[in-house]
């Protein structure tokens, strides 16, 4: 059954309205139709179940048939993921696929060794971008949920700052040669992990002493070295197996 997203206040005692992009897809690509059939997720963890009764061009309206709680399928640990900011489109699939694996945020960081760097109107085009992408994997993959992205690009020192009170905070540093994920002291379950992955050339030692100054510690991924758009789901993938849900 096809899912989509509203937000909460277009929701009612036994009414939900959809608009925006949503509309033409329904309308015209899908070409649905009164009395048809399909899932919205109102970001809260309810689903509901409607059935349409108008198909406009600007709205869609519809009854509820079912309400479900669908907050089962959202992990129970909150991960942020700051992604220094890489070339071309790669950024894409690492929002598409981090949103698969469960994460909570994004937040792109310009990092001194970014080879690609935004400029304020980039960025803001960009993350609007990143959030449709977001919007559609959470569709695809079933989430109850869009995680946020943004809202804009940010450094090192100031994802650290926002992030200072997590549970866990980490950044993974090639240069970093004894400490792993496994080698951390924490059994209990966490709640909440920020994590630094730095973008084609990695991350300056200035930029790795500037994370720790705000309780961060650098960790390996292993003895190879991986691709910065391998790096953050592998390490999510970690991280979500051993205090996530995977």
């Amino acid at each position: 059954m096809h899912r989509f997203f509203t937000a909460p206040e277009n929701i009612t005692d036994d009414k939900v309205i959809l608009r925006g992009t949503d509309v033409p897809h329904i309308r015209t690509v899908l070409r649905l139709k009164r009395g048809d059939r399909i899932q919205v997720l109102d970001g809260r963890g309810n689903c509901y179940t409607v059935n349409l009764t108008t198909v406009g061009r600007n709205r869609i309206e519809s009854t509820i048939f079912l309400k479900e709680d669908a907050s089962n399928c959202e992990s129970p640990l909150k991960i942020c993921l700051g992604q220094g900011i890489v070339k071309g489109t790669g950024f894409d699939g690492i929002v598409r696929k981090s949103v698969e694996l469960g994460i909570d945020k994004v937040v792109p960081v310009s990092a001194s060794r970014c080879i690609s760097k935004l400029s304020q109107q980039d960025a803001a085009k960009k993350i609007d971008r990143w959030s449709r992408i977001a919007r559609e994997a959470s569709k695809q993959c079933g989430r109850s949920r869009v995680p946020d992205i943004g809202p804009k690009s940010t450094t090192v020192k100031d994802f650290c700052f926002v992030n200072r009170e997590s549970d866990l905070k980490l950044i993974f540093w090639e240069e970093e040669l004894s400490l792993r994920i496994k080698d951390l002291l924490h059994n209990n379950q966490l709640n909440s992990v920020a994590i630094l992955i730095g973008p084609e050339g990695g991350f300056s030692s200035k930029e790795v002493e500037v994370s720790r100054k705000y309780g961060f510690q650098s960790v390996s991924l292993g003895p190879r070295l991986l691709r910065t758009d391998t790096a953050p789901l592998a390490a999510i993938s970690i991280l979500q197996n051993r205090w996530g849900d995977l």
